[in-house]
């Protein structure tokens, strides 16, 4: 739909490599690639108004290395524990999204959908009260898998050429695991975003064939830390902040590398994810 802008201004590299050092020491290798993407992407399209609500915020870790830029910044989650330590961060409730509008009485310039819309089941609800919380021109930033994201990886090009119900089986296996509910095409989010107020302004895929390599590398580990999370609140990762810099700089530089230019065309075959750019507009009667 969208080519990447070419002129969009990118992160520092000391940004990116301080970016990479905090999220190695707080999350799995494969989830850092992905966030670490995540952030420089935002960052070439981002507004940079206020106040913004962060839809699906986890524990709010992503504002600690964004910075707020003088926002106030709101976060919902629905789970209980990842609220207890946003609070420390930023604003945040506990809120179903598909059940309520956010904060009343707040109206947002800026609302980011940070791979968390595609969990919601009832997504006509959720983009309605999302609507509702907008204010007048504001902005709704999302990210969401591409519907063949599970597919990418050489393993599953290989599987899918040989052994096509082994490659669907473990496609599903893995959609099921981070319970994806909503994969679409592009084109599919644009309708549907306009049927509850609001009209798509350019859509962009997200990621390369490097990182989507390393992302897979490192993603068997990264389940057993996935669990462990659920279990304690926190990723064994976490235990990464006692080794030295000098230690985990391998690590960074293999980050950096994959993570560079990160925003492809949204038909890109390396797009794992898409970054849709939607602006408020009227609500259809």
């Amino acid at each position: 739909m969208t080519e990447p802008p070419a002129d969009a201004p990118l992160p520092s590299a000391e940004d990116i490599e301080r970016w990479v050092f905090a999220y190695l020491r707080h999350a799995p290798l494969s989830l850092t690639l992905r966030e670490i993407n995540r952030l420089i992407a935002i960052e070439t399209v981002a507004s940079g108004k206020g106040p913004v609500l962060d839809v699906g915020c986890g524990d709010g870790f992503w504002w600690t290395l964004r910075g707020d830029g003088g926002r106030e910044v709101f976060g919902i989650d629905i789970s209980a524990g990842e609220i207890a330590q946003a609070k420390k961060r930023i604003n945040a409730a506990l809120t179903d999204v598909s059940a309520e509008r956010p904060f009343p009485g707040t109206d947002f310039e800026e609302i980011i959908g940070n791979c968390s819309l595609e969990h919601v089941p009832d997504i006509d609800a959720a983009l309605a009260n999302l609507r509702k919380a907008a204010a007048d021109g504001a902005r709704l930033i999302l990210f969401v898998p591409t519907p063949r994201w599970a597919f990418q990886g050489r393993l599953q090009s290989m599987l899918l050429k040989r052994a096509p119900r082994i490659a669907m089986s473990l496609s599903g296996a893995l959609n099921g695991f981070f319970q994806h509910w909503h994969l679409y095409d592009s084109k599919v989010w644009t309708s549907l975003l306009a049927q509850h107020g609001w009209k798509v302004q350019a859509a962009y895929g997200l990621g390369s064939a490097r990182s989507e390599f390393l992302f897979r590398l490192f993603m068997p580990p990264a389940f057993g830390e996935f669990i462990a999370k659920q279990l304690t609140g926190f990723y064994p990762s976490r235990l990464t902040r006692f080794l030295p810099d000098a230690m985990l700089r391998p690590a960074v530089r293999l980050v950096r590398w994959a993570v560079s230019d990160p925003l492809v065309p949204v038909d890109s075959p390396t797009a794992y994810e898409y970054l849709i750019i939607a602006e408020a507009a009227e609500v259809p009667t």
